[in-house]
């Protein structure tokens, strides 16, 4: 079995492509793969795909018709056969040698989710967000109800599908929702759900880019779906987690 699958959504971005892969190249070990899924791109985003096709051979190559963000992850979890999944998405890239520390903390520690901190990276700086924790504080495990109840107060453990390793079995069985917008928000108190241990590394492991008119930095009607996502959750919260209801409406 493979260590890790690093699962990568591309629609688009020829410009930021090869950032991102590099960042990933760079660090790989014999046991890991690199799962591309181009998303019907329209630019020159599969023949940059096709090229890294070619030098490394830890890659596979999945080439399909637009269907959006959620059915990209979704196919390249149905090919995964890592041990965990880690998604990153195709604009942004991975701080040096932080795949092995997240695999051997999940390890260690025997967690079926791992995550670590991030930069927002802006085209002249980076902002790392230190007000919940620091990155000279030591990695730590939460149960199920701490992960969750952290989930649903939106400090350090956020709705992020990128950034972490996954437990494949878990990410397979929880697909993402498709034709939908911020569709974490419907996913991730599942993932943690199933979740025993959830381990915290403070260290910055990716620099999420942050791109003007991106979904996530305008409001508009696609925020709609954001709302929904947050109904169907306090739904579950409500059922399953009843103390934690009205953490959801603070």
């Amino acid at each position: 079995m493979k260590s890790i699958s690093i699962i990568i959504p591309i629609y688009n971005v020829e410009n930021y492509l090869a950032q991102c892969l590099d960042s990933i190249y760079s660090q790989l070990t014999l046991t890991m793969e690199v799962i591309l899924v181009n998303d019907g791109s329209k630019d020159n985003s599969l023949a940059i795909c096709q090229e890294y096709l070619k030098k490394y051979p830890e890659t596979i190559l999945i080439d399909k018709k637009n269907g959006g963000l959620s059915d990209a992850r979704n196919a390249g979890t149905e090919k995964a056969t890592g041990k965990y999944v880690f998604y990153l998405d195709s604009d942004d890239w991975l701080v040096p040698n932080t795949l092995q520390q997240l695999y051997e903390f999940a390890e260690k520690n025997q967690c079926e989710v791992v995550q670590g901190n991030f930069y927002y990276a802006y085209n002249d700086y980076l902002l790392f967000d230190d007000r919940f924790i620091k990155e000279n504080q030591s990695p730590f495990v939460l149960n199920k109800n701490e992960a969750m109840k952290e989930l649903i107060k939106n400090e350090y453990i956020k709705n992020f599908a990128w950034g972490k390793l996954i437990l494949t079995s878990i990410a397979k069985k929880y697909p993402f929702k498709k034709g939908v917008f911020f569709e974490d928000a419907y996913w991730k108190h599942h993932i943690i759900h199933e979740t025993n241990r959830y381990g915290v590394l403070p260290i910055p492991v990716c620099y999420y880019r942050q791109r003007e008119g991106s979904i996530s930095g305008n409001f508009s009607i696609r925020n709609l779906d954001l709302l929904k996502g947050y109904e169907e959750r306090i739904e579950f919260i409500q059922e399953n987690y009843p103390p934690y209801t009205s953490l959801m409406k603070d």
